[in-house]
């Protein structure tokens, strides 16, 4: 079964998507991102990505909803995420 949404990379963006996949300066989860993109431009099914590189099918079916949604920028950077530190640095009161 073929997924719904097809990836098309220009040359360019194949070219810097190889990049991060061959520099290997970014962290594991970025690098399992662009691995993801390649293949599904490769015409891969989000099964056989997943299972070539162990990964859940939902994380490659979320990569192409995001490339479908913001591009390469969306893939390969990660969102900050700031109510996580605030909720941190709420848990304990001076008191507590």
């Amino acid at each position: 079964m073929r997924s719904s949404r097809p990836i098309d990379l220009t040359e360019d963006e194949r070219g810097f998507v190889q990049t991060f996949v061959h520099r290997g300066k970014v962290s594991a989860r970025i690098q399992a991102r662009a691995r993801i993109l390649l293949k599904a431009a490769e015409g891969w099914t989000d099964a056989e990505i997943a299972r070539a590189l162990d990964v859940g099918a939902g994380t490659v079916s979320n990569v192409r909803k995001r490339f479908v949604a913001g591009r390469l920028e969306a893939v390969l950077e990660d969102k900050r995420q700031d109510k996580r530190q605030i909720r941190s640095r709420q848990a304990l009161s001076g008191e507590q």
